[in-house]
């Protein structure tokens, strides 16, 4: 049957949209949602998936991360995910600096999980 892993979180772009658009499409784009209105322009996304899959959405997010500011700002994609992993628990996926960083999460977050 295959463990789950439970994924939920946002990016946030500061003019790079369109092209974590096209890196999303270009794989499964199913669990990714784009809100409109306001100022903000973000991307959602909750999905369970196997874990073998799991490299899949941390691939996609890199290269997302990966992209440049588009102004002098020098503002990048930045964002915030949890991944909780049916035998191996939580972690925390930190969107920001042009890569994304995978740690424990806290157990403040358990909460979501019990």
């Amino acid at each position: 049957m295959g463990t789950w892993v439970y994924v939920r979180g946002w990016l946030e772009f500061h003019g790079q949209r369109s092209e974590a658009e096209h890196i999303i499409e270009e794989g499964d784009p199913a669990g990714w949602t784009f809100p409109d209105g306001g100022w903000l322009e973000a991307a959602c996304y909750a999905r369970a998936v196997r874990a073998g899959e799991v490299d899949d959405v941390l691939d996609r997010l890199r290269r997302i991360a990966a992209l440049p500011a588009v102004d002098a700002d020098g503002d990048r994609v930045c964002g915030l995910f949890l991944a909780f992993h049916e035998a191996d628990g939580q972690t925390e996926w930190q969107v920001r600096d042009g890569q994304v960083h995978v740690t424990p999460a806290s157990p403040r977050h358990d909460y979501l999980w019990a």
